[in-house]
């Protein structure tokens, strides 16, 4: 772990050399991520509820969901580009160094840029809780949140490894990334009680999203669930994290190179 943050450390240092493109890619991509959600609150403003839903509850959804995607990006940013590791050739490095080559991934690159999703996430979050206060549980809600985006980011990190794992076999994961990432987390912005059912297999196992905030939030925002679910996500986030690190580690005992 020291070494870890001592390259993070080095990481941070050299993304401030340049402040200004810093600051101005960072309210950026906020910019963009809040008029993301801005079509998302009209459609509930037309249509007052979805499945029971208000807008200031799915908010509650959207800013968990968007500050722990967010939060995957700046944390792990080489993963998600861990393409190019492949195409290029440069995984090799990785290996002879002796240190894991995932330690080295994730200490490599903060993408400080992303942390303008996880302001827009947190200040949506804030927002719809504010219009929460009335509710039973809004203690519990807000002692639970720190949870929820700790969760998130497993289960978010957790995906973004499992799909650079791919590139083992098949070099490029751009594709794999729409099904395996975007699509996912974007559908955790809602309930996932309005998908179909083999849809909703899909978000509670192979791309478990709805750990992320929706089993939670059934019982923090009164929806009919029970306490336990408090305890079961990040739990589920934990064992998937698991999974996740084998099939990696799976995928490295069968590297053979990049050629040609």
């Amino acid at each position: 772990m020291k070494l870890y943050f001592t390259l993070v450390g080095a990481s941070i240092r050299a993304r401030m050399q340049y402040k200004f493109n810093f600051l101005f890619s960072t309210f950026s991509y906020g910019l963009i991520m809040v008029t993301d959600f801005l079509m998302l609150a009209a459609i509930l403003l037309r249509f007052d509820d979805i499945r029971g839903w208000s807008i200031y509850e799915v908010g509650v959804l959207y800013g968990i969901s968007s500050a722990s995607m967010s939060l995957y990006r700046v944390v792990a940013a080489e993963i998600h580009d861990f393409e190019r590791y492949m195409v290029e050739g440069e995984f090799d490095s990785l290996l002879i160094r002796p240190v894991s080559p995932l330690t080295l991934l994730l200490s490599r690159n903060l993408d400080l840029n992303r942390i303008g999703g996880v302001v827009q996430g947190l200040s949506i979050l804030g927002i719809s809780l504010s219009h929460l206060t009335a509710l039973p549980t809004f203690f519990w809600l807000l002692w639970y949140l720190p949870v929820a985006l700790g969760t998130g980011l497993i289960i978010s990190v957790s995906l973004g490894l499992m799909t650079a794992t791919l590139a083992f076999w098949t070099h490029r994961i751009r594709e794999f990334q729409v099904f395996t990432l975007y699509a996912p987390t974007n559908a955790a912005n809602y309930p996932v009680s309005i998908y179909p059912g083999w849809l909703k297999w899909i978000f509670f196992t192979v791309l478990p999203v709805a750990f992320m905030n929706y089993l939670p939030a059934t019982f923090l925002l009164q929806k009919g669930g029970e306490w336990y679910l408090l305890v079961v996500s990040p739990m589920a986030a934990l064992l998937f994290a698991g999974v996740a690190f084998s099939f990696w580690r799976f995928g490295i005992r069968h590297y053979h190179s990049t050629g040609s």
